[in-house]
């Protein structure tokens, strides 16, 4: 039987020149450091990667962060999406700034296991590594490092690594299997291009599965990408999935529209933002103070931007008796590509230090104001109470109106929820406003039998919508495909034709339609019509027709295509209409003007009716009007 194969991340971190690449390189035969600058100089400037397979079916991808303080930005990159760390603390010089700092990114960003790894081992002896061993103790004690194994190593000598894998092993095993749930979501951290691959990103998943074909989107900017290519940990595969290293290649971009920080994700993967709600927690070596509306570097996914945080439920943070942990609201001067429940980390604008972690609550929502009781406890339901109940509640009050997708706190998936283009709806609510509709169009069918339904806007006033007449029609068309009423043009009915008509209304409006095919481009007026029709008279003599009055007998001919109105009182059947453009065609065809006379002389008609109907002409691109005449007009040939 095989053994499945479990893919997890490691994040190797430390202070600079205390062994990380060597130790990497030990481990897996691969040099991480794959920059001619960083070989040169012997550190770590962008973030290394390899593969590291430990037996038993474990894989892991190693990410190898820079140390140097210049580069902590490409650090906090890297610690993304991380299921594991190893602190590399060298015995020559034991913990140090960027040891303390690093530490303290990977516990405000989430890491939950891991091992402490005390390097250079061969440059001391036994009792100073003991003593750096106890400091390595006392430093992790209150972090996620804390009671995780402490193994001395020397990657020169090669002694102590298969103790290291081993406690890599133990600490991978016992981490939970990564679930394939929710939307794909892979931050970027490298992009290149290969011939005949094309466009490459590669990163770690944080979530969802990806396959070739299927089709992202890359963020900030909406851009739509295709899979063309998986690779999986460097070999290529049809799928890969959260917890895996992956590599894209993608059609639909080019290298110079992304960059590291950027986001491929699924529909519902993240929100584009530039604000978000979040629990800040000031990190334990930080002794200052966080102030209100406090400029900040704000790190996030491989992306940095800039913004100021405004503190909801406190003066300022830190100093000497204020407190450490606190709700804000960041306003980002760039969009970020965020969840409910990402980490970033936060440090100061000048000096640029690291200063704090941060959980998101909220990643679109409105602004705040500072010590609100009920922001308090909406925020509060968003950290450790029930949020898709308070997502429901908010749903459930924001009635018609709905919500965008980005209040939506990434559950718009949920049962309770209709999504119709970029709002949310209740479903309840929106079931209960198509029986409202359905009552509203079959009213309206028995009033105004000759209408094809009622049009949209009144029915909007009389449900009450309180979105404008985009969000009405998305939310018809939406409700209309389960619905016992159909949308046609700007009208709900019954049908897109209207009611179901009698016979005898029926052939009355078929003899009324000869009568006006009669009259081809010569309307004698309604009025007049109407008093000398045989049909309209013997209509008025029969209780079965009373419906057939000549108002609705115009509106019915022309919402069934039998006629054209030329203006509100002016119809002419279709086929006159049609002779006249075959006329005006041929005549285009031998003359470039059409002057008033010429086109009297073309129709028959006198300047009462001829000039109406050549408006109209002018208004629906058939002709073009050039002072005194006309030219023919694009929508002379389509027609």
């Amino acid at each position: 039987m095989t053994t499945p194969i479990r893919h997890f991340i490691l994040g190797a971190a430390g202070h600079v020149d205390h062994g990380k690449t060597a130790l990497i390189t030990a481990l897996t035969g691969t040099n991480t450091d794959r920059l001619k600058e960083e070989r040169d100089r012997g550190i770590s400037i962008e973030l290394g990667f390899a593969e590291l397979d430990l037996g038993g079916g474990i894989q892991l991808g190693v990410v190898d962060m820079p140390g140097h303080e210049k580069f902590v930005k490409q650090m906090v990159s890297g610690a993304g999406g991380v299921d594991l760390a190893f602190l590399v603390i060298a015995a020559d010089e034991s913990v140090m700034p960027q040891t303390i700092e690093h530490l303290e990114i990977l516990d405000s960003l989430g890491v939950s296991s891991g091992v402490v790894v005390v390097t250079k081992t061969d440059m001391v002896d036994e009792e100073f590594t003991a003593i750096v061993t106890e400091e390595a103790r006392e430093l992790v004690a209150g972090t996620f490092l804390e009671g995780r194994p402490i193994v001395p190593v020397s990657a020169v000598a090669g002694t102590g690594l298969e103790d290291l894998k081993k406690a890599l092993r133990a600490e991978a095993e016992a981490l939970p299997v990564r679930a394939e749930q929710g939307a794909f979501r892979l931050p970027v951290d490298r992009v290149f291009t290969l011939p005949g691959a094309g466009v490459i990103v590669t990163g770690t998943c944080w979530s969802g599965a990806v396959e070739v074909g299927d089709k992202l989107a890359a963020q900030p900017g909406g851009m739509a990408v295709r899979v063309r290519e998986v690779q999986v940990h460097g070999k290529r595969a049809e799928r890969g999935a959260s917890g895996q290293r992956l590599a894209l290649a993608l059609h639909g971009v080019k290298k110079e529209d992304l960059e590291r920080g950027d986001q491929i994700i699924g529909p519902g993967g993240a929100v584009v933002t530039r604000r978000i709600d979040v629990r800040v927690n000031l990190m334990p070596h930080y002794k200052g103070v966080v102030k209100n509306r406090q400029r900040l570097h704000i790190h996030h996914a491989g992306r940095e931007v800039l913004g100021r945080i405004v503190l909801l439920d406190a003066q300022e943070l830190g100093g000497d008796a204020g407190p450490r942990t606190g709700l804000g609201q960041l306003h980002l001067e760039k969009e970020l590509v965020a969840a409910r429940g990402d980490r970033l980390v936060l440090r100061f604008y000048s000096p640029v230090t690291s200063i704090a972690g941060g959980v998101v609550l909220d990643p679109g929502p409105r602004p705040h104001k500072r010590f609100d009781p009920k922001v308090a406890e909406t925020l509060a339901v968003l950290e450790s109470g029930d949020p898709a109940e308070l997502f429901r509640q908010r749903l459930q009050e924001a009635g018609h109106a709905g919500l965008p997708v980005t209040e939506a706190l990434g559950m718009e998936d949920d049962p309770v929820c209709l999504r119709v283009g970029k709002r949310v709806y209740h479903r309840e609510l929106v079931e209960d406003l198509a029986e409202k509709i359905e009552d509203l169009v079959r009213r309206y069918a028995t009033r105004f039998p000759l209408r094809v339904g009622i049009p949209k806007e009144e029915a909007r006033r009389k449900c009450k919508f309180k979105g404008g007449p985009a969000e009405w029609n998305a939310v018809c068309a939406a409700l209309a495909s389960t619905a016992s009423w159909v949308v046609a043009g700007d009208r709900i009915g019954i049908s897109a034709e209207g009611p179901a008509l009698p016979a005898a209304l029926r052939a009355a409006l078929d003899g009324a339609a000869a009568e006006l095919e009669a009259f081809g481009l010569d309307w004698p007026g309604l009025e007049n019509w109407a008093e000398q029709s045989p049909v309209f008279r013997d209509a008025a003599r029969d209780p079965a027709l009373k419906d057939f009055l000549p108002a609705e007998v115009v509106r019915w001919l022309v919402d069934h295509g039998r006629a054209v109105a030329v203006s509100n009182d002016y119809i002419v059947p279709v086929t006159a209409r049609a002779k006249l453009l075959e006329d005006l065609r041929g005549y285009f065809a031998r003359e470039n003007e059409l002057s008033f006379s010429a086109f009297r002389e073309l129709s028959g008609l006198s300047r009462k009716l001829g000039i109406p109907l050549l408006e109209h002409l002018d208004q629906v691109g058939v002709t073009l009007r050039r002072q005194d005449v006309r030219i023919a007009g694009p929508a002379l040939e389509d027609s």
